[in-house]
């Protein structure tokens, strides 16, 4: 059984890389080993996870609204207990 030699780079990463004119608007070295971070982008991101992710950001954010400042300034936690919200944050 002969063993296959690895390689450090898939065919895909070649794809990435930076072409010769995008290294000249960028300044960079020929030697430089560098990828594309706008054509990695493009070829791998998927729109509908980051519409899920972007949604999921919003609803924990208006969930940690309506805990942190409407719950707490709507409830009457009884006699004793200071609540700032509602004096005007004097207790």
């Amino acid at each position: 059984a002969s063993a296959t030699p690895l390689t450090t780079a898939s065919p895909s990463s070649f794809l990435d890389m930076i072409d010769r004119k995008r290294r000249e608007e960028l300044g960079l070295p020929d030697d430089a080993d560098e990828y594309d971070l706008g054509v990695a982008l493009a070829t791998n991101t998927d729109d509908g996870i980051s519409k899920i992710v972007a949604g999921s950001f919003i609803a924990v954010m208006l969930i940690l609204l309506v805990v942190g400042l409407v719950i707490p300034s709507i409830t009457d936690y009884g006699d004793g207990v200071c609540s700032p919200i509602q004096n005007g944050g004097r207790c």
